[in-house]
């Protein structure tokens, strides 16, 4: 039995030797004809192995029995499918979420829109928030790398720095189609220069030519260096061919700076009037044609209230979806809202007790003033005045200005120090009195400040922290209306707790320089130090960094020393928004509107795209359109009421239909 079973397997192996030599090749023949053992190794060693080809395989299924068919059937199988798991595998697992178009946002801001218009918007928050998403300058502030390109191409500086030749983008274009050229901006400064427009910026263009050199290109000349010009081309570029047919006595008063034309991230979509006039709304649609990439949320509607308490309770309400400032006192009413995130971007500001030397008052005395430095423990001023909302600083050039400076003298908080200082000075406690005295003249202060919570709160702080030495101590709280008239006018002040804020150029002329001592200049310490205007002249007329960041560092030093002010604070400005707003990044603005300085990159809904790697996605993949969030069923229906209120409003689109 098994000698049969030995003869089974022994013709199998020979049936199966026969077929692959039949099949694969004459150099197995020649070696099993050899006859010869050695020889038969010889040649077996000198085989080229190689793949069976397409036309020797095609044999195999001759040669296999129907179970061994079976087998290798099953093993292509499972091989197919092994395959397809894992290439699904891995066109899934790279499937990322990329922001797509659509989507609306609605926001609320304080105040109602007058002037969309870069020639008239200064003096307006509201105003100034709608012309920077319809408008675009030569020039923007971006908050990673300042001062950049906007319209421009390039900009050349001429070597003694008065001539700026600006080429413009040969993508931009404006909302109505038109391409954008020299010619507007030629237009557009001309008409700030012109006294019919009434424009607000025409002191700061009042020694400045501009021309045009191509169709493309323009120059600006000064008659002499000043370092902050570029910063000054930052405004809202008007088109021509629109505005060149307004009488400039009417500009004013046109429909256009209601529904803009501009070459911004956004265009004027409709807006919203009740029956007394006044817009309620106005939205803004994404520019598909924008240069820096057309936007991806697709409406941006704007909604308006009296004060900012009817804002909160709006945005508490869910009847709008985010709020462009949240005073401090009103952050812990909003910051449990799950659909809501409170951002805290930098302002290029800073809040300081300023002393008035002008007033020969006891703040002459440098002794005291110094004292009074000693006695500030202003990380304990930042957490109980703001709620930790901003950050200690001991200068007036803060973190990433040019002349940032490390070196400075910094007086640290020593309360022992500081009583010490009064002792030798001569201010000392008389018997039975808690208030000190030098040559019978008590040791009294006043801090004024204006009637805002913050500032009120800071101004009590300060008041307690100083009372701790010995000095009698007075807060007095004015109105705006008597800070500008009165207290600024006349230099009415002992200690001044006031804010200054720099523009795109951290320039401290108006702040520092002693030409504006006086009304209406802002130099509330009343330095006067032939020292430090020379610093400040040269910071101005140089666009040499080093040369700017070294004269800055000097002006520091004399102010240090004169100890003409307290510096405290950075304060944070508070901006509200929804969750369901994506790739939302404002750490650092100059002014609110530049919340908005890369809204082309935010994006409410996205779509699965296949990441390729290397920062690249495949953009001809199979589209998902998904919601990151969004207006709860509550909002929507707050909304829709609030919609549903006003069905007697007139809404005016585009093309000026209404509706």
């Amino acid at each position: 039995m098994s000698s049969d079973i030995g003869n089974k397997i022994l013709t199998r192996m020979k049936r199966w030797r026969t077929a692959i030599v039949s099949i694969f090749g004459k150099k197995h023949r020649t070696a099993r004809h050899a006859g010869n053992l050695a020889m038969n190794q010889v040649l077996k060693a000198r085989e080229v192995k190689k793949l069976p080809t397409t036309a020797q395989i095609k044999y195999l299924p001759k040669i296999l029995s129907g179970s061994e068919k079976k087998i290798a059937l099953g093993a292509l199988l499972v091989l197919v499918i092994a395959a397809g798991t894992l290439t699904i595998k891995l066109l899934y697992g790279n499937r990322i979420d990329a922001p797509a178009l659509g989507g609306e946002y609605t926001e609320g801001l304080i105040g109602s829109p007058q002037l969309i218009n870069p020639l008239y918007s200064l003096t307006s928050d509201v105003d100034t928030d709608l012309t920077r998403l319809v408008y675009s300058g030569i020039m923007k502030y971006d908050m990673d790398n300042g001062l950049v390109y906007d319209l421009a191409d390039s900009v050349e500086i001429s070597d003694d720095e008065t001539i700026y030749t600006v080429k413009i983008k040969d993508d931009a274009n404006w909302h109505d189609g038109r391409t954008v050229l020299a010619d507007d901006i030629v237009f557009t400064f001309s008409a700030i220069q012109n006294p019919d427009y009434r424009s607000p910026l025409q002191l700061r263009f009042t020694n400045v030519s501009v021309e045009q050199i191509d169709d493309k290109t323009v120059q600006f000349t000064l008659d002499e260096p000043f370092a902050p010009f570029l910063s000054l081309l930052t405004v809202g570029i008007l088109p021509s061919h629109i505005w060149e047919s307004v009488n400039p006595i009417n500009a004013a008063l046109t429909e256009l700076n209601k529904k803009p034309v501009g070459s911004g991230p956004y265009k004027f979509e409709k807006l919203v009037r009740d029956s007394t006039g006044s817009i309620r709304s106005y939205t803004l649609t994404a520019n598909r044609d924008y240069y820096f990439g057309s936007p991806n949320i697709e409406f941006l509607t704007f909604k308006f209230y009296p004060d900012v308490p009817s804002g909160v309770d709006a945005v508490k309400n869910h009847n709008i979806e985010g709020l462009s400032y949240l005073p401090l006192e009103y952050v812990q009413e909003v910051k449990d809202d799950s659909s809501l995130q409170i951002l805290f971007p930098t302002l290029p500001q800073y809040t300081a007790a300023f002393f008035n030397q002008e007033n020969q008052t006891i703040l002459a005395d440098s002794d005291v003033r110094e004292a009074l430095a000693l006695a500030t423990n202003k990380n304990e001023l930042v957490t109980e005045a703001i709620d930790g909302h901003g950050k200690s600083i001991d200068s007036f050039i803060l973190e990433g200005m040019v002349g940032e400076y490390e070196d400075i003298k910094r007086i640290g908080f020593d309360l022992s120090a500081a009583k010490a200082k009064l002792e030798e000075a001569g201010w000392v406690f008389v018997e039975g009195s808690e208030i000190r005295q030098k040559d019978e003249v008590a040791l009294e202060l006043e801090i004024t400040s204006l009637d805002s919570t913050d500032l009120v709160a800071t101004a009590e702080v300060l008041a307690e922290e100083w009372s701790a030495l010995g000095i009698q101590m007075h807060i007095r709280t004015v109105s705006n209306a008597e800070f500008q008239n009165e207290v600024l006018k006349n230099r009415d002040y002992e200690i001044l707790l006031s804010g200054e804020l720099y523009g795109v150029d951290a320039d401290p002329y108006a702040f520092w320089h002693s030409s504006q001592t006086s009304y209406p200049g802002l130099n509330l310490s009343g330095l006067s130090n032939r020292d430090a205007d020379e610093y400040i002249e040269t910071g101005r007329s140089t666009t040499n960094e080093n040369e700017r960041a070294e004269a800055y560092r000097g002006l520091q030093d004399i102010v240090a020393e004169e100890v003409s002010a307290i510096f405290l604070y950075q304060p944070f400005y508070a901006y509200v928004i929804s969750q369901k707003i994506q790739n939302v990044e404002v750490l650092q603005i100059i002014t609110p509107a530049d919340r908005f300085s890369r809204v082309h990159e935010w994006y409410i809904k996205t779509k699965k795209v296949i990441d390729r790697g290397d920062d690249e996605v495949d953009q001809s993949a199979e589209e998902v359109i998904t919601d990151n969030g969004g207006v709860t069923e509550d909002t929507e229906e707050a909304i829709t009421e609030s919609e549903e209120t006003i069905t007697e409003d007139e809404e005016v689109t585009a093309d000026g239909e209404e509706i």
